[in-house]
């Protein structure tokens, strides 16, 4: 049966499913039924093909248009992959999340396979298989939260003899599974094409949050959020969002907490504040709107016996839509340690999503136990990490930016929100070269403009100077963040060090190309960047400092006048 540009056929067991670029074979299925589906999430419209196998169990599956993948739902194949040959390689990444304690949040390793097989099992999020002989390749995708990795195992003693099969098996909980085809060297691309099927980002968004500047609730109130949203307004942030202390519960009272530390939120924690908001959000959401100005909310959904109250909490969120104006939600202190909390939450996901258009949640992965950067992928932006000035939470520009860098290889930068502080809170310590007072405000923001930026810090108390070096950066980055939103962005350069050339590479379908290059704190003034790319004329949008740039064939040699220096450059 065919849809568009997708298909499926049924004939002795053997199902196969595909579009206009691949197609797969599942066996031993005795039904099978498929539909369009328009989900309510930011994933593209999918085809779905529902089955049951020979033994009666179910199977689902999903195929995009273009795309060169399936994901399996439910009823993953044992081994998921044969495969035949002696020159393969696996790849295996590993996302960490759990930011609050630690600050390396990507690792590679790299197998070769002996015998067809592996030793010893391997873990992570995402694999790659490689054969260096047919130059094909194989992605697989394990959506697991925060609280499984998957399992990759190529036992060795599986096939009899040298012209026997390889199997790979992956144990993953029962999470859904993807599996992309591509060729040798085509691997990140396809893992990050499917990511911006599964969640499509419309648009780069610019957030502020007071929370950063550690005042917490202290200072959440009617007056003070004006003043907010007016800062706002004035500088062209898109969303205001109100951190802890707009309810009536109150966070620094210790928190009744189940076994599994799900805090356990009574009824009437989550009405509003009427002390601190005696009028309520909504004559703040409407002044935000005159001043252009959307109006976000943080919550904690009560994830307490697998999500005992998701009634009353979709309830909360359709009266902070319809009657508050809050159009996005931060989610925080929920824990999903089960398939059915991670179920019940991705129902909670939907039902907001299915208020509107313009709703929008950031999934807070700072803490354990929570749905990680792959499960729930098509709901929202990940919230990616807390960071403060001179805090042991220290935040440092080179290090948010090597993060982003870092996910860039995997993950579209448009699913996460990367932060930005005023970095002239406390005190300026002259010894530290990396201390965030030295960098220009133009150079905090532009490393993390090819995310969501997060203005981490009370916009009211920004200094003056501070808001004229932002301002015409973020007024340009508004004007192409429709075209970067809908880029593939590739790291380029060195790892982002303190010391380094750093970068990213941004082009879409409709031929836009973009460069974002730092010279970050070295004596060198000059960084090559090697990549793919063609000779190219170079539009230099905005800088905090004279660069020179050139591009040639495979190379981008670029001259800063300067340490701590950044370009966005657009190519023609």
């Amino acid at each position: 049966m065919y849809n568009d540009k997708c298909y499926f056929i049924l004939k002795d067991g053997l199902l196969t499913l595909g579009n206009d670029v691949f197609s797969t074979e599942f066996s031993d299925i005795s039904e099978v039924s498929g539909e369009r589906i328009i989900p309510k999430s930011r994933s593209l419209p999918y085809y779905e093909v529902k089955g049951i196998k020979n033994d009666g169990a179910h199977c689902r599956y999903q195929i995009w248009d273009g795309l060169p993948a399936v994901r399996i739902v439910e009823g993953a194949p044992d081994p998921i992959i044969v495969f035949n040959g002696e020159h393969f390689t696996i790849r295996a990444v590993h996302l960490n999340a759990f930011s609050d304690d630690r600050d390396t949040t990507v690792s590679e390793n790299e197998y070769s396979l002996f015998k067809k097989g592996l030793m010893e099992p391997l873990y992570g999020e995402i694999f790659f298989l490689e054969d260096v002989e047919t130059e094909n390749a194989f992605v697989v995708i394990s959506e697991t939260p925060d609280s499984i990795h998957g399992k990759l195992t190529v036992p060795i003693d599986e096939y009899p003899n040298e012209l026997g099969y390889g199997r790979i098996h992956l144990e993953n909980g029962g999470y859904p599974v993807v599996i992309g085809y591509c060729k040798r060297g085509q691997c990140e691309e396809l893992c990050r094409r499917y990511l911006r099927h599964a969640n499509n980002c419309k648009s780069l968004i610019a957030m502020s949050n007071t929370w950063g500047d550690r005042n917490g609730r202290t200072r959440i109130c009617e007056e003070f959020i004006i003043r907010e949203i007016e800062a706002a307004g004035e500088l062209g942030i898109d969303v205001m969002q109100i951190d802890d202390g707009w309810q009536m519960g109150n966070t620094l009272i210790p928190a009744q907490r189940d076994e599994g530390g799900a805090q356990i939120f009574y009824d009437g924690y989550w009405d509003i504040n009427s002390e601190r908001f005696p009028n309520g959000i909504k004559p703040l959401s409407d002044k935000a709107a005159t001043l252009g100005v959307k109006l976000g909310l943080w919550f904690g959904p009560y994830s307490h016996e697998c999500f005992g109250k998701l009634e009353r909490d979709k309830k909360i969120f359709r009266k902070a839509y319809k009657e508050d104006g809050a159009r996005f939600f931060k989610l925080d202190m929920y824990q999903a340690p089960t398939k059915a909390h991670t179920d019940k939450m991705e129902e909670l996901l939907s039902s907001i999503y299915s208020l509107g258009d313009d709703v929008s949640v950031q999934m807070d992965i700072t803490r354990g136990g929570r749905l990680n950067y792959l499960c729930g992928r098509e709901y929202g932006t990940i919230f990616a990490e807390n960071r403060y000035f001179a805090s042991m939470y220290a935040y440092y520009p080179h290090r948010v930016l090597r993060n982003l860098w870092n996910f860039s290889r995997y993950i579209p930068t448009n699913r996460f929100q990367f932060e930005m502080i005023n970095p002239d809170l406390g005190e300026k310590v002259s010894s530290d070269p990396f201390s965030p007072w030295l960098y220009d405000m133009d150079y905090l923001f532009a490393s993390v403009m090819m995310s969501n930026p997060l203005l981490w810090f009370e916009l009211q108390h920004l200094p003056e100077n501070r808001r004229a070096e932002l301002k015409p950066l973020l007024e340009i980055w508004k004007e192409h963040r429709l075209a970067l939103s809908s880029s593939d962005v590739v790291p380029i350069g060195e790892r982002p060090s303190g010391r380094s050339f750093t970068g990213f590479f941004a082009s879409n379908e409709d031929g836009d190309k973009y460069l974002l290059l730092f010279r970050e704190v070295t004596n060198e003034s000059t960084g090559v960047f090697r990549f793919p790319v063609e000779k190219s004329e170079c539009q230099i949008l905005a800088s905090n400092g004279d660069v020179d740039i050139k591009v040639d064939n495979g190379a981008v040699t670029a001259t800063f006048a300067k340490p701590r220096c950044y370009a966005f450059v657009k190519l023609k």
